[in-house]
């Protein structure tokens, strides 16, 4: 059965109201006149269920609450032909549990024990007699089943039929050996051992065996009062219940401290000297405005700041005034890291002086150019002159393999034009060699 050891005690210095809770899953095997010699038979086990309340307590001993629920079976062949049967099992009982753990050890992960307690179970045997038909089976001496005893005189037209594993006779109803309506109930005294692994103060798991050692031999419907070839050896049933169990102790000590919905440890020791007055009036930067309410602490000295302790940006270019180079950039603007206007001049002459580490500058200037809707003033100027002189001049001025990048017909490759042809590019899916792609990008800034 699951349990409480050493470690779990130590997380709480007294004996908590809490219970521990434990679920264990595992599989049930059955000893007694029907299958008693196929206990390594894992065909013969059954599922089974157990839960589990505990008591806490300061010393190695504990007490618990348990149920337990689940099946057993049995088959076996004999002289008259087969046994079978399958039991429901509900068991609740008492148990005490004494661990295995070492005083010396602080952190003990792997605890031993031993356990034993006092049961009340319940049963209910059925049996697999009939076919989906309602044929009884009949076992022949040649290894079949047949719907007519091999003894009887209609045995020339007995035909042969199947188990279908289906338990559906009530055993006791059945009253195969006269015991009658006998009481399916009994005292069960359920003994074992296991070893608790601690995965934390909280959390641990258990590998167990239970033996329940019942006061009855009808959990299979056969005794040593049974008829003949049925008759049992005379000792009571048993059944053993292997199992892997989840602990979690509620009363257990946290490891990690509980924490508000802001995030602060609610332990009220850890605030006992702090001077709170102080602490709302720090200010580390220096800049007027109490950390508490500073949206940047790490202010440059003599820097001005707003009301929240950020850097004053008086053109909201991003860059602040005591590092703005340009204290009047326009609305929108591109900017570098000194707060001045990013022209096409300056990308060009990026371009000219390292094409490849510009390239992701240029691509970033011209979508911010296309997203606002500036266009190449002076090439912009001469198109909007409308003279066919102008306009005759700048044809020639596009070479012809570029010209089909002029998708508005304005005798002019625009930034918005030359964005999605640097797009395609990047993307592969350009139809421009590698040197005539640089070529475009040099024809763009000559455009001026």
């Amino acid at each position: 059965m699951n349990g409480f050891s050493k470690e779990a005690d130590t997380t709480a210095s007294h004996s908590s109201r809490l219970p521990v809770i434990s679920v264990s899953q595992g599989r049930m095997y059955f000893l007694g006149d029907v299958g008693y010699n196929h206990l390594n038979e894992p065909v013969t086990s059954k599922s089974g269920l157990q839960f589990e309340l505990q008591k806490h307590t300061n010393s190695r001993l504990s007490i618990s609450l348990f149920i337990l629920g689940g099946r057993v079976s049995g088959q076996e062949r004999n002289e008259s032909g087969r046994l079978n049967f399958e039991s429901g099992i509900v068991a609740e009982g008492l148990q005490l549990r004494y661990d295995f753990y070492s005083r010396k050890k602080t952190k003990q992960f792997l605890t031993p024990y031993i356990s034993a307690g006092i049961e009340y179970m319940v049963f209910h045997a059925r049996g697999d007699l009939k076919d989906a038909n309602g044929n009884y089976y009949h076992y022949w001496d040649d290894g079949t089943i047949r719907n007519v005893d091999q003894n009887d005189t209609g045995a020339g037209n007995a035909q042969v039929i199947y188990r279908d594993y289906k338990y559906e006779t009530d055993l006791r109803d059945e009253n195969i050996d006269g015991f009658g309506k006998y009481r399916q109930a009994t005292i069960g005294f359920p003994v074992g051992a296991g070893v608790k692994f601690l995965i934390s103060n909280r959390v641990a798991m258990h590998f167990g065996a239970n033996v329940h050692i019942t006061k009855t031999d009808l959990i299979d419907n056969v005794n040593n009062e049974s008829a003949l070839s049925r008759k049992g050896n005379g000792l009571k049933d048993k059944i053993i219940f292997t199992f892997v169990s989840l602990r979690y102790d509620i009363a257990g000590k946290r490891e990690v401290p509980r924490k508000s919905r802001h995030g602060f440890v609610q332990d009220k020791a850890d605030f006992k000297n702090v001077n709170f007055e102080l602490l709302a009036s720090e200010d580390a930067d220096r800049d007027g405005i109490p950390d508490i309410n500073d949206a940047v602490i790490d202010t440059t000295a003599n820097a001005k700041v707003d009301i929240n302790g950020k850097p004053v940006d008086t053109d909201n270019d991003g860059i602040p005034d005591y590092r703005d180079k340009e204290m009047n950039s326009g609305k929108d603007a591109l900017v570098n890291e000194e707060g001045v206007t990013i022209t096409e001049e300056m990308m060009e002459a990026k371009w000219r002086q390292d094409s490849l580490n510009a390239l992701p500058a240029i691509v970033e200037y011209l979508h911010h150019t296309d997203k606002f809707g500036k266009e190449n003033s002076g090439v912009s100027g001469m198109v909007n002159a409308n003279s066919n002189e102008v306009e005759r001049s700048m044809n020639k001025l596009i070479p012809v393999k570029f010209r089909s990048l002029d998708t508005d017909g304005n005798n002019q490759i625009s930034p918005a034009e030359i964005s999605v042809a640097i797009d395609q590019y990047l993307d592969g899916k350009s139809k421009f060699s590698v040197t005539q792609f640089y070529e475009l990008i040099d024809f763009f800034f000559s455009q001026n």
